[in-house]
């Protein structure tokens, strides 16, 4: 069985307007980084560069299916886990 895609990790720290930093956690499987960031692009609007993203080894992912798993997804990219905190 093949595992074409890779597990990224974004993490990030933004100032927010309320004198509070907001935390963004975001695990996103994809074919490769450039395929990651335009899905995190197009799915919340990131508007970083593929080098934001830390690829964790050994945690590959098998080809994507629809929900029939019949036919597989066009942009081999899905978001596995998606959190934001605020913090002090």
């Amino acid at each position: 069985m093949n595992y074409p895609n890779k597990t990224f990790v974004l993490y990030t720290i933004k100032e927010t307007g309320f004198g509070t930093k907001r935390r963004h956690i975001v695990l996103v499987a994809a074919k490769d980084k450039e395929t990651a960031a335009q899905h995190l692009k197009d799915k919340l609007g990131f508007d970083g560069v593929p080098n934001d993203l830390t690829w964790l080894m050994n945690t590959n992912h098998t080809t994507m299916y629809d929900q029939t798993g019949n036919k597989e997804l066009n942009v081999q990219a899905k978001i596995l886990y998606n959190t934001a905190t605020i913090i002090k």
